[in-house]
């Protein structure tokens, strides 16, 4: 009795000890988050990168972009170009909390020449637009083109753009049109924007408003503003579709909601009009204002005059809006401004002098004959 009394004690601490070894191998094991953190630190910078992507995308780990791109600033020290593209993309965009245009195009070439097909359209943006570096529009197209080749959709329809533009490359609208359809049969709604106006104009493809409509209507369905805006126009002048002021109304909202500023202002005239809707002017000026949101420079000199002419209050306000609307290169509102500047109380003459002075020095003949008086 007593010897199996013992073979049970015996046989209990052998399942406790293989228990306890198994328990150490599981805790001890490290998680592939945790095995890529630690080669991080230890050294192996390319693995940052990886980690750096937990951070930008808040995967398992606390949102930080900060903190991700200090991760791809490791990586891409030693020339990992997965890690090179995305710091670029975030300097480009301002992700982290700074922009740096330069950078980013430098870094994003890097990346691009590694193959990096996803980098080369954000390079070719900046080298098509000169941010932050000499524009050069030829090596935008080879970029967009390689891209395109990888099956990047919005490098399809930017190079399509420059083709029917023909100032970079050779004008050729039959290519252009085949990009726009390869962008738009991948669903990149601009793509089909752009395939609807060639069908709508008539450029390298016989005109047809029926079938402009029908990928204007795909486009907007994608989330493409300009698909939305270009059914309004549609809906509005009953251009392959019944005219329907009403249903224009509500592509120029939808269009709005999707940034695209000049909707704002057409959306908001729009409302401030009764065209297809209740004439409704508070409604007009949140739609001037989420378009002054998006920098659309009209639709900030519109909510000025809104608050300018008292329609919303305290019209103190309609400074600062002429003031954006100036800014972003609307020398009306320069005017306005400086007119505003001159009267009242607390006219401020010298100020507005200098608001005058911006409207001529862009060739506003108002700006220039207030700057004379």
């Amino acid at each position: 009795m007593a010897y199996k009394l013992r073979q049970k004690r015996t046989m209990a601490r052998s399942i406790l000890i293989v228990i306890g070894i198994v328990t150490a191998s599981c805790s001890a094991a490290p998680t592939a988050r945790e095995a890529a953190l630690e080669a991080c630190n230890l050294g192996e910078v390319r693995r940052c990168g990886e980690v750096g992507r937990w951070y930008e995308e808040g995967n398992g780990v606390p949102l930080d972009t900060a903190k991700a791109q200090a991760m791809y600033e490791k990586a891409c020290a030693v020339e990992d170009p997965l890690a090179c593209g995305r710091l670029g993309r975030m300097l480009m965009e301002g992700g982290g909390g700074r922009r740096d245009d330069a950078r980013a195009s430098k870094l994003l070439t890097i990346a691009c020449r590694a193959s990096h097909m996803g980098s080369c359209t954000l390079a070719a943006i900046l080298l098509e637009s000169g941010r932050g570096v000499p524009r050069d529009g030829p090596l935008a197209a080879k970029f967009y083109g390689a891209a395109c080749n990888d099956g990047d959709a919005r490098a399809c329809a930017n190079l399509g753009t420059m083709y029917v533009d023909g100032t970079i490359v050779e004008r050729d609208e039959a290519r252009a049109l085949g990009l726009f359809a390869r962008a738009c049969d991948a669903d990149y709604g601009p793509g089909c924007s752009s395939l609807g106006l060639m069908h709508e104009k008539g450029r390298g493809v016989d005109l047809s408003w029926t079938r402009a409509v029908t990928y204007y209507t795909k486009a907007c369905s994608l989330g493409a503003g300009s698909g939305c805006l270009l059914m309004a126009f549609a809906c509005e002048k009953g251009m392959g579709i019944e005219t329907n002021a009403g249903r224009a109304a509500g592509y120029y909202v939808q269009a709005c909601e999707k940034g695209h500023g000049l909707a704002c202002q057409y959306a908001g005239l729009v409302y401030e009009q009764g065209r297809g809707v209740t004439a409704d002017r508070a409604r007009a000026l949140e739609l001037f204002d989420f378009g002054c949101g998006l920098d659309y420079a009209a639709a900030c000199l519109a909510v000025g005059e809104y608050y300018e002419q008292g329609f919303a209050k305290p019209t103190e306000r309609a400074e600062s809006y002429f003031d954006r609307a100036c800014t972003a290169g609307h020398t009306g509102a320069c005017v306005r401004l400086g007119e505003l500047l001159n009267r009242g109380a607390k006219a401020d003459p010298a100020r507005a002098k200098l608001y005058f002075g911006r409207a001529c020095a862009q060739g506003d003949k108002l700006g220039c004959a207030a700057l004379g008086k």
